[in-house]
């Protein structure tokens, strides 16, 4: 009996012993000193070189030290103790992506998913990992996933969404983009991207009240205020567009888009003298600017000056062949 306390206060010890250094490389490995930690857990491992917990925590610590084929290794050991294990699939398929095997990468993460599907790091780094493979339709699958398992963290259907408009699927893009401006309803760029989306399909009146949001969310952001402009001149706001025209090259007199847009609104609405002199401004700040030499000539025609009209035809035609025959033919036309 006293032999059987006696190897009971042993193995009660040697637990004790083995819980206090799990606890100290714990505390160390959240402290930031992986080195340290990793140093423990080895130690662990050494011991008991089934413990895949330790192992699985070893292969973070691994990571965070840029030791990729280590971390690779130890987390390949705690799924084969393991196959329950998510972290240590989500660890071994990180580690394959900083080594650069991207292929390999992906069945891991889809294990550690199937595990787990919340485990926000897996679907991260299986996203990436496609990304680099440059697989798009499955990251746009492994997003929606991911946006159904996490539907708080919008950051994914950003992510969606930029992929969609650059692969101009706006129609797509529209839904996802109705979705986060009701999320996130005071991000001026949510608003600025289903604007944009809106107008990739056709849908003006729909786009102009987008871009109207944006505006009012972000009044100083430039990029706003001129696309609002344009979208009221889309609309046949014109005077509303001319308006915000004014108040943006009050404020920004050098912008080109904003000079050169007044100009074009002033001509299409007949008032020649106002196109000629944004014309004019707009083609001081961009003298090699085609748009902004055939705006001057053809207001110069329009008030029945052709001579000076004409004298653009040469500078015309080496920047913008197709608006020099455009000039030309008014020309003729005016004789």
């Amino acid at each position: 009996m006293r032999l059987l306390i006696v190897l009971l206060l042993t193995v009660v010890s040697a637990f004790a012993q083995v819980q206090q250094i799990r606890t100290e490389a714990w505390d160390l490995a959240s402290a930031g000193k992986f080195d340290q930690a990793a140093a423990l857990y080895e130690k662990l491992v050494a011991q008991n070189p089934m413990d895949s917990a330790s192992l699985t925590t070893l292969s973070w610590c691994y990571l965070e030290l840029k030791r990729f084929d280590d971390a690779a290794e130890t987390a390949r050991k705690a799924v084969a103790i393991n196959p329950r294990d998510y972290a240590a699939y989500n660890n071994l398929g990180y580690a394959l992506i900083r080594l650069e095997q991207f292929e390999a990468a992906v069945e891991p993460l889809r294990a550690s998913i199937k595990l787990n599907g919340e485990y926000e790091k897996s679907r991260a780094n299986l996203i990436n990992a496609l990304t680099r493979l440059e697989r798009q339709e499955e990251v746009v699958k492994e997003l929606r996933e991911t946006i159904l398992a996490l539907p708080t963290k919008t950051f994914y259907r950003h992510q969606l969404v930029g992929i969609l408009m650059r692969d101009g699927r706006f129609a797509e893009a529209v839904g996802d983009f109705e979705i986060l401006v009701k999320l996130e309803p005071d991000r001026a760029n949510n608003y600025a991207g289903l604007a944009v989306a809106y107008a990739s399909i056709g849908q003006s009146a729909k786009a102009l009240e987008a871009f109207r949001q944006a505006y009012t969310l972000e009044p100083e952001n430039l990029n706003y205020s001129k696309n609002l402009a344009y979208a009221l001149s889309s609309e046949g706001k014109t005077e509303e567009s001319i308006t915000l025209f004014l108040q943006i090259i009050e404020k920004n007199p050098k912008d080109f888009d904003a000079v050169f847009g007044i100009a074009v609104r002033y001509s299409n609405t007949g008032r020649f003298d106002d196109a000629l002199i944004y014309g004019r401004r707009a083609l001081e700040l961009r003298p090699d600017s085609g748009q902004a030499m055939m705006m001057v000539a053809m207001s110069l025609v329009q008030k029945g000056d052709k001579e000076a009209a004409r004298q653009f035809l040469p500078r015309l035609r080496e920047l913008n062949p197709a608006n020099a025959d455009i000039l030309e033919k008014m020309l003729a036309k005016e004789k």
